[in-house]
């Protein structure tokens, strides 16, 4: 199993059989990971990241074209179709992280599982939520402590 790559997973083994069937039908060896696993732990196949479809390196390309042309995987990706998303080493609580707008304010949410605990138990929580809202892009974020800000330089 060494030359091999995964071309793409399943949430479930059915799913992954008829992508690996469909490949043998077209003379590409490949094999399966995980499988039993997720049969066995169905709730498991999200943190394994499902059942795991393997080619060898050198039929990667034409069994990826013909999982394409099959309809098993789109051609374009959800990554190249997603847009980037600006990462904030800190906020300053003065701008917004995505406009740089000044026109922001603190905001309070209540948190709705707490008050529905609060009137059940009668017992005191905190009922809101903290963060921050850009009046000019309407977005909203909370803010970056600098332990986690630096948690974050150092992770890059």
């Amino acid at each position: 199993m060494k030359n091999w790559q995964i071309i793409c997973s399943f949430t479930y083994p059915h799913e992954a059989h008829q992508a690996r069937i469909y490949l043998e039908n077209s003379a590409i060896h490949c094999t399966l990971q995980d499988e039993m696993t997720v049969q066995v732990y169905g709730l498991y196949s999200n943190a394994l990241g499902g059942v795991k479809l393997l080619v060898p390196e050198k039929d990667f390309e034409q069994a990826r074209n013909l999982l394409v042309e099959g309809g098993y995987i789109q051609s374009n990706s959800a990554a190249e179709q997603a847009p980037p998303v600006p990462q904030v080493v800190t906020t300053d609580n003065k701008h917004c992280p995505f406009c740089q707008s000044t026109n922001i304010a603190k905001r309070k949410d209540p948190n709705l599982l707490v008050v529905v605990l609060y009137f059940i138990l009668g017992v005191f929580f905190p009922i809101f939520k903290s963060g921050y809202q850009c009046f000019d892009c309407e977005k909203q974020w909370k803010p970056i402590s600098p332990k986690q800000a630096e948690k974050n330089r150092q992770g890059e």
